[in-house]
């Protein structure tokens, strides 16, 4: 089972950012697949049902310069 977890995203300005927002997301364990969108400063994970929102919020890439926020979570 697998569940989708949107996250606002801040600090983010330029096509590098989302790279490196994407590559800090894409790196946790039970992450599947990542979308990041810089216009709509959004994150759309989908990830392992044992995963939970704090688990990505709380990773080094949003310890500096970008932050994260949930805004929902949805079992796939």
């Amino acid at each position: 089972m697998t569940k989708t977890i949107e996250l606002r995203i801040y600090g983010m300005t330029c096509d590098d950012c989302v790279a490196h927002v994407s590559k800090g997301l894409n790196e946790a364990d039970g992450v599947t697949d990542v979308f990041v969108s810089l216009k709509d400063g959004i994150a759309i994970v989908k990830a392992d049902n044992e995963i939970k929102p704090e688990d990505l919020t709380n990773l080094n890439v949003f310890k500096g310069k970008y932050k994260a926020q949930t805004r929902s979570v949805k079992n796939d």
